[in-house]
């Protein structure tokens, strides 16, 4: 990506469409799945891939990102960190939203999911140690709503 590009980081706003709402043609399909791939590409490369201008690649990028779409690029590593699931329960009229954003803030997590049934939050965790995952764990049940924690250790990544 172009140095402009290549900081796409951050949430979408309040004001931006929701990714939920906003219709995904095919072009913007394959973007997406070109980019899932190797989000380095330039947009030169983007382009040949896709069969389309440089020009159509930044727009359509810049708009995918605007509305929320797009909410960052990353890096996937190979094997040489130690990835876990940390499941979080929480207690009962809980502003789980607030305790998810607290959890995201933690570095070393690299995505956290509310979600429904016997947990309340999934956080994906990324470091280089399990001394460095079982601090992260630690930080989370100290935190005052939490009930209990359940780690799942990624064994193999396909």
């Amino acid at each position: 990506m172009g140095k402009e590009e290549s900081d796409a980081g951050g949430a979408a706003s309040a004001e931006q469409e929701s990714a939920t709402t906003f219709p995904l043609d095919e072009s913007d399909q394959r973007l997406l799945e070109a980019l899932k791939v190797d989000s380095r590409l330039s947009f030169v490369d983007l382009a040949k891939r896709l069969g389309t201008s440089e020009g159509t690649v930044r727009s359509r990028l810049k708009r995918l990102k605007d509305r929320g779409v797009i909410l960052r690029f990353t890096v996937r590593t190979a094997g040489t960190t130690v990835k876990a699931f940390v499941e979080v329960s929480v207690r009962s009229n809980t502003n789980t939203s607030k305790i998810a954003t607290a959890i995201a803030a933690i570095p070393g997590v690299q995505a956290v999911y509310e979600v429904a049934g016997e947990t309340d939050i999934v956080a994906l965790v990324d470091v280089l140690s399990t001394l460095q995952l079982n601090d992260i764990i630690e930080r989370v049940r100290r935190m005052d709503s939490t009930i209990s924690t359940r780690t799942r250790l990624v064994l193999k990544e396909l």
